[in-house]
């Protein structure tokens, strides 16, 4: 047995007082004359033994009265089973999950409708000044305590949430909350289906003041098929060009499913359809090409028909066709003819160019590639740009100037962390390998004859860098130097030529691997805009403003389809909008990002699919799982068996046992007045 309340069990020392006073009877006598006693001497004896024991029995029923008066105010309980013996407090926490999972079907229908009834049936069998907390997975949740009619009427109010929580932060929370609130301990009643995902028993706090029943839900039909993720092969998509889009379809289900529908739109119209067939327990890849008429932004969905689990069903997705493949020639005063010839030559290509006198930093981030076409001087402004334009994704191709300006040709170098231009090698040589394995020939040179006519060289320029580098060697000369490298700096790629762009130092612009080499130099865009985020993991969304006037209005995420927006906490930084999103305020679907009337964006948020897995921990897993936390109070209970109402209703009769008590001393009291009425 426990107590709510052992400070009041001091007051049973108070028993001593009826002890003492039956002890000592300060009772005084008087004497009465009689002329002959002789008759009278056996009534005495008799009476005096009688006498005793009235006084004997009126004793016990006074201390056991008292007592039991002082045991029920102290707050009695008997647990369930022996180790709820410790349980103290008397605020009761309720967690009721309400993830997505919890909508798959039960014996009696939605898992989350079951969990709500038995959560109820607990409250109900609870007493009326009981006082509770409600625990759910949304991020707004009441942390008031509550009544029974209040915590009655807060249960119908819950719905399903795209939110999740793991078991460790549910049971912080609880503690937190009591320990707030100054409770010491209490029930803690958990209705979940016990996604193995989200069950850290590692991670659960010690607590040996709380009793924690674990209610499992199990599902009857554990079946879901889900749309995982989606993306665009195309690094540059483009008005007109087929696009490929990859789509990730993954069974979650024991069972093979055959010939699920997968449908594709865009903007409203179909692109493409499809049947899936899976394995149990695997996932598909599935490849669908449209092509889109129209630059600007455009929203995807993904659809698949499955049930009963339906938020995953969907994917959204969006993207921007670019009207034009924008590049910028910096030169030393006078533009390269081989250049102006290959950009010209699609209507794709918006080529430009300046000076390196005249360039205007401002508008960098405009530009897929830029060329540094022998720059003879590079200015600490010109470097800082670059440097810059590259850390924030851009492309750069670096063709080196002639052999007098290999100085300052370093300085960059040196800046960016490449590498360094060591000699000028005036021997005649030629190209001997291509990397076609590599991501820059992939798909673009699918084989090299052995008499190829490669590019020769009759002066180049010899680079040296480190291994940790990072640069990779993506065509290599005879002798062993590289002509063409590519790195990554910052977000961006850089890419290294050997020589400039003349006759002089090769015939380069002539050859054939004139053309792959300038298109995929263009072509690979490393930041691309993601097609989609993540409600609650992608928490920060970065969109490029570097077009941006205004400074001072703040943008808005306003839904596509109509309805009140909000405004997230954002931030600039280096031409990027930075905006930190709150998943509470977020549903699944498409956003328009929204300054002055102009949508710079648009957004596609989907649900986490952490809760389309669809394995849970079954009773006895569970119970081992907990066997080692830093739970000492617990029971497991199946939410299907009879047992569930028995113990909800031992675990309620525990807390009227104070009742009993108070009717033994009652019981107690009335012998005592019969004792004193009727013992003559």
């Amino acid at each position: 047995m426990s107590f709510k309340n052992p400070e009041f069990l001091y007051a049973l020392f108070a028993l001593l007082i009826p002890v003492i006073i039956h002890l000592f009877n300060f009772r005084r006598y008087k004497k009465q004359w009689f002329s002959n006693i002789q008759f009278l001497k056996n009534i005495s004896t008799q009476t005096r033994k009688q006498n005793k024991l009235k006084h004997l029995l009126v004793l016990i029923a006074r201390i056991l009265a008292y007592a039991l008066i002082v045991v029920a105010f102290a707050g009695p309980r008997f647990g369930t089973y022996k180790e709820q013996s410790t349980t103290a407090g008397n605020l009761t926490s309720i967690y009721v999950d309400n993830s997505f999972s919890m909508t798959g079907e039960g014996e009696t229908g939605r898992l989350l409708d079951e969990a709500l009834e038995q959560a109820r049936m607990v409250v109900r069998q609870s007493p009326r000044d009981a006082r509770y907390i409600l625990l759910t997975n949304d991020v707004r949740n009441s942390r008031r305590i509550q009544s029974k009619e209040e915590i009655l009427s807060a249960l119908d109010e819950v719905q399903p949430s795209p939110a999740r929580k793991n078991l460790s932060a549910v049971i912080n929370s609880s503690l937190k909350i009591k320990t707030d609130k100054g409770y010491s301990g209490g029930d803690v009643w958990l209705f979940s289906d016990f996604q193995k995902n989200s069950v850290d028993t590692n991670a659960l706090p010690a607590d040996t003041l709380s009793a924690y029943y674990f209610v499992v839900l199990t599902q009857t039909r554990e079946r879901n098929i889900y749309v995982d993720s989606c993306w665009i092969d195309e690094p540059v998509i483009l008005p007109g060009r087929t696009l490929h889009l990859n789509i990730r379809l993954k069974n979650s289900s024991p069972v093979d499913l055959e010939k699920i529908p997968l449908k594709v739109t865009v903007d409203g119209q179909q692109k493409a359809v499809a049947g899936a067939d899976l394995k149990a327990q695997s996932k598909r890849l599935i490849t669908t090409a449209f092509s889109v008429s129209n630059a600007g932004w455009h929203k995807g969905i993904i659809e698949i028909e499955d049930y009963p689990v339906t938020f995953d069903d969907n994917l959204y997705f969006s993207f921007r066709v670019n009207p034009k493949i924008r590049i910028l020639e910096i030169h030393n005063g006078k533009s390269n003819q081989a250049l102006q010839t290959f950009y010209s030559i699609d209507s794709v290509f918006s080529f430009n160019e300046t000076s390196y006198r005249k360039v205007d930093y401002n508008r960098l981030n405009e530009y897929n590639l830029i060329i540094l076409d022998a720059i003879p001087d590079y200015s600490s402004g010109l470097i800082s740009q670059v440097k810059a334009y590259l850390e924030q994704g851009g492309n750069v191709m670096f063709i080196p100037a002639d052999d007098t300006a290999f100085q300052e040709s370093n300085r960059l170098l040196k800046a960016l962390g490449t590498a360094r231009i060591a000699a000028v090698v005036h021997d005649t040589t030629r190209v001997i390998r291509i990397k076609q394995q590599s991501d820059f020939f992939r798909d673009i040179i699918l084989k090299v004859p052995e008499n190829a006519d490669l590019p020769v060289v009759i002066r180049h320029f010899r680079y040296r860098y480190n291994i940790r580098s990072g640069l990779e060697s993506l065509v290599t000369l005879l002798d062993g130097d590289d002509f063409l490298l590519s790195g990554k700096t910052g977000k961006g790629k850089f890419f290294l030529l050997a020589v400039p762009l003349n006759d002089r130092y090769s015939n380069f612009t002539s050859n054939a691997l004139f053309v792959p080499v300038m298109y995929r130099a263009t072509v690979q865009e490393n930041i691309r805009n993601k097609l989609s985020y993540i409600i609650g993991k992608d928490d920060q969304v970065k969109s490029d403003v570097s077009a941006l006037t205004d400074t001072e209005t703040p943008f808005i995420l306003q839904p596509s389809e109509g309805g009140p927006g909000y405004i997230p906490e954002q931030r600039l930084s280096d031409g990027n909008l930075l905006m930190n999103i709150d998943p509470a305020l977020i549903k699944a679907g498409f956003y328009n990002l929204v300054q002055n009337d102009t949508v710079w964006r648009i957004l596609a948020f989907n649900y986490n699919r952490d809760e389309s897995q669809m394995v849970f921990f079954t009773k006895s897993q569970l119970e081992t799982a907990l066997h080692d936390s830093g739970l000492k109070h617990y029971q497991v209970l199946d939410a299907t068996e009879n047992n569930f109402s028995k113990v909800v209703n031992a675990v309620q009769k525990e807390n009227e046992l104070w009742k009993l008590f108070i009717i033994f001393a009652l019981f107690m009291l009335l012998t005592e007045t019969l004792i004193l009425r009727f013992w003559k």
